[in-house]
């Protein structure tokens, strides 16, 4: 009798247990959750901080793991389109290195559902381009998309990646590249200067850059950008600065000498 009771109550000592742990585990990634979404920015931070630790302990059941790293990754897609200031500059160094390990750690999930959050942090260097090429050929339709963006950012971003895709051969395939060099011909002639300008430094290593030698050269001629206190490199435009313009002259002589694409280590843009 006494034995029966003795475990009647260590089971219900343990349900109890059981109970204030799933009590106490649910809530806090929920918490954790809405947190992420909140409208201050150091709010944010630190539930990021809080997502990341739950995360890496490897303690979260797998449903629960999974809310964390999505809320992560739509915490990527919240900080850059805030824009009161750039998630970057917002409150000098401190929201900076946020952002950063913010941006570094979706890179590091590995999860295809980060394209598009990494795609809109391409701007920001080699990290999250690096994150979106490391799907390879399954980054394609979305940076291809992106192109289109008529944010000059959110377009030179996916230029940036698309070079980084050409460098590592992921999109060699004939359909790849037929797509790839008609985005490239679309981004050549933007409106825009840093989307012209990236489009050159991508054209360098498509396999048939030879095609787009037309589009090359009047752009060597005409691009309209002009830009004080510098002086070009090789004597060209009666010695003003035309960058876009430049740029287009150089890779034009590489085309004309048959030099290879430089293959340089890591990513910069």
């Amino acid at each position: 009798m006494r034995l029966a009771l003795f475990i009647s109550v260590l089971l219900a000592v343990a349900r109890l247990a059981a109970a204030q742990q799933a009590a106490t585990v649910h809530p806090t990634v929920s918490s954790v959750v809405d947190r992420m979404k909140s409208a201050t920015w150091t709010e944010r931070s630190k539930a990021f901080e809080d997502a990341t630790e739950l995360i890496r302990s490897g303690e979260e059941n797998p449903q629960d793991a999974d809310r964390l790293r999505l809320g992560v990754i739509q915490l990527l897609v919240t900080e850059n389109n805030d824009q009161t200031p750039p998630a970057s500059e917002r409150e000098g160094e401190e929201n900076g290195e946020y952002y950063a390990s913010l941006v570094g750690f979706v890179a590091s999930l590995g999860d295809e559902r980060a394209i598009p959050s990494l795609l809109g942090a391409a701007t920001t260097g080699g990290i999250a381009i690096r994150g979106v090429v490391q799907f390879g050929k399954k980054a394609l339709d979305p940076t291809l998309e992106q192109v289109k963006s008529p944010d000059p950012k959110l377009a030179s971003g996916a230029v940036f990646v698309i070079r980084e895709l050409l460098k590592m051969g992921a999109a060699s395939d004939p359909d790849s590249q037929l797509r790839i060099k008609n985005a490239l011909r679309s981004a050549l002639a933007s409106p825009e200067f840093a989307v012209r300008l990236s489009a050159i430094a991508a054209v360098e290593y498509l396999d048939d850059r030879e095609e787009l030698v037309p589009m090359l050269k009047d752009i060597a001629e005409h691009d309209p950008v002009k830009l004080a206190g510098q002086k070009p490199d090789d004597g060209g435009d009666n010695g003003e600065f035309y960058p876009v313009r430049q740029d287009a002259r150089r890779l034009l002589r590489k085309i004309a000498n048959h030099e290879p694409p430089l293959i340089d280590k890591g990513v910069s843009h």
